[in-house]
């Protein structure tokens, strides 16, 4: 089983209880780190809301990270009903290790509905097909085997200062279930790559980052298909008091903004020792 079907079986949880979801961790997620990737929490807890509303898309997520996750330990998820209406409904979720609350989040769905529209203009980029790969420019040895494929537009991230500016190509490594739950999930899990990086890069001469997420939050404006290209463009406009804030628009291909993501995170140069 390779790394992306882990992660397919991370996202399909088990319901232990009514409104009570579980799923495996192990080790780092499923990056080969040693610790616990926060963007597979938050995909976790967007598959188990998913599992209670299944007539509404969902248009919305906020979310706070409130203690480190031990990779080697499931995640028992509660999902409670806030709001069940004709137009909208809510759930509020909480990830549970052991006696430990490490996150949560509130999710909101709306019943599909015309309205007027607008957004941002896709920028014009060099095709991913093209593009390296950002873990093969780390020196993973496993880059091939990851989750996601993402394709570098920028620079990569080293120990010069660049513009607080990122555009890269995000795809499913793998065969996607036809389910758009799984493409959503999948999408949340992926918007957790390089958010932090992105506030941190006008910093990156000052030495390498130590940096967590401290809270995520995402908007969906299109139900995503993450078995195609998608174009993830962030910023980071601030960065004070070891904290630094990102943003980010998920385009597909043709132009269509799907998705807009916010992160704020610790960011602290790393102290050798």
């Amino acid at each position: 089983m390779n790394r992306f079907e882990k992660l397919i079986r991370r996202l399909t949880l088990e319901e232990e209880s009514p409104g009570v979801f579980v799923g495996g961790a192990g080790e780092g997620g499923v990056g080969g780190e040693a610790r616990l990737f926060g963007g597979l929490v938050a995909a976790q807890a967007v598959s188990a809301a998913q599992r209670t509303v299944d007539d509404f898309p969902m248009h919305s997520l906020h979310a706070y990270f409130l203690r480190p996750g031990r990779p080697e330990r499931d995640i028992a998820y509660h999902v409670t009903s806030m709001k069940d209406g004709r137009n909208f409904r809510s759930r509020r979720i909480e990830a549970w290790q052991g006696g430990d609350c490490i996150f949560q989040m509130i999710t909101s769905f709306q019943r599909l509905e015309e309205g007027v529209a607008h957004q941002p203009q896709k920028p014009q980029v060099v095709a991913p097909e093209t593009l390296p790969n950002r873990d093969q420019l780390k020196g993973r040895a496993h880059w091939q085997d990851m989750p996601v494929d993402v394709r570098m537009v920028t620079d990569i991230t080293g120990s010069e200062a660049r513009p607080a500016e990122q555009q890269l190509w995000i795809k499913a490594n793998g065969e996607i279930p036809d389910d758009p739950a799984m493409h959503l999930a999948l999408v949340v899990y992926a918007s957790d790559r390089g958010l932090l990086d992105t506030a941190y890069r006008p910093h990156a001469d000052k030495g390498a980052n130590s940096g967590a997420s401290l809270d995520h939050a995402m908007w969906f404006h299109e139900p995503p298909r993450f078995d195609h290209w998608l174009l993830y463009c962030t910023k980071g406009p601030v960065a004070r008091s070891g904290r630094g804030l990102a943003f980010g628009h998920i385009y597909a291909r043709d132009g269509t903004c799907v998705a807009t993501a916010a992160q704020e995170g610790v960011l602290r140069i790393r102290q050798e020792g």
